[in-house]
């Protein structure tokens, strides 16, 4: 079992970071798992234990454990504490008759997201965009591509194109485009996917930090307003050691 001192020095958030307290901690954690620092049943220190020694309120140890426990890198016993899971690696179920964004899915369960964007442009639709999204080949879209976090890992990349007479270079985009597109009442209503196994080239393996060939989900998406008019052409790429899809009947 690592030592008490090198655990704490490995927890210890940074005095530079600009993200809060919890989630550095989350984090810390989450990496101290994967890196084989805490092992499969080692227990955690008590709460009050681990926020005197970082430092920290217990209510920012709790909501960092928690969110490792949700995701069930974690476990709570009774009268065992807090351990860490016999099985680390992280599967999440995507429901695919749910019509939700990444970030929605996250804050759902309960859980901290956030995105990496690797592109944002605005050009002329390619004659591919302009077929699927209903536009003229000299109307104008705004391509968004983004790496989606959870704690420390990625679990998706997105490519998601929408009409630049919806969304404009300048538009300010946080973490979810469709939390935007409902602001304009724009958001997608009904959507038809297709989905797609394939295996990771040696762009999408570096993007998901996955080896090259590695098994990955691919969802193409197009989704469609109240009004019916195309608001969003997405491609993702899920890993396939992090999501299955799941269909709800009845």
């Amino acid at each position: 079992m690592v030592s008490t001192d090198n655990l704490i020095n490995f927890l210890r958030p940074s005095g530079d970071s600009s993200e809060s307290l919890y989630k550095q901690l989350s984090r810390s954690l989450n990496s101290a798992i994967q890196e084989g620092i805490l092992k499969p049943g080692d227990a955690l220190m008590p709460e009050r234990d681990l926020a005197s020694n970082l430092k920290m309120s217990r209510i920012t140890v709790r909501k960092a454990i928690d969110q490792l426990v949700e995701i069930g890198m974690l476990i709570k016993r009774q009268g065992a504490g807090t351990v860490v899971s016999e099985n680390v690696d992280l599967v999440l179920h995507k429901n695919l008759s749910s019509l939700n964004s990444f970030t929605a899915d996250m804050k759902k369960r309960g859980l901290e997201s956030y995105s990496r964007i690797t592109l944002r442009e605005e050009g002329k639709a390619t004659a591919k965009e302009a077929l699927i999204m209903n536009l003229n080949e000299d109307d104008f879209v705004h391509r968004l591509n983004r790496v989606r976090y959870l704690v420390n890992e990625p679990l998706l990349y997105e490519i998601a194109v929408i009409p630049a007479s919806i969304i404009s270079i300048t538009s300010a985009i946080d973490n979810s485009l469709y939390e935007l597109l409902e602001s304009k009442k724009m958001n997608p209503v009904t959507a038809k996917q297709n989905i797609h196994a394939i295996i990771a080239d040696d762009n999408l393996a570096d993007k998901l930090e996955v080896n090259p060939g590695s098994a990955i989900l691919f969802v193409e998406r197009k989704g469609k307003d109240a009004n019916g008019r195309v608001v969003e052409y997405t491609q993702s790429y899920y890993r396939g050691d992090r999501y299955d899809y799941v269909v709800e009947l009845g």
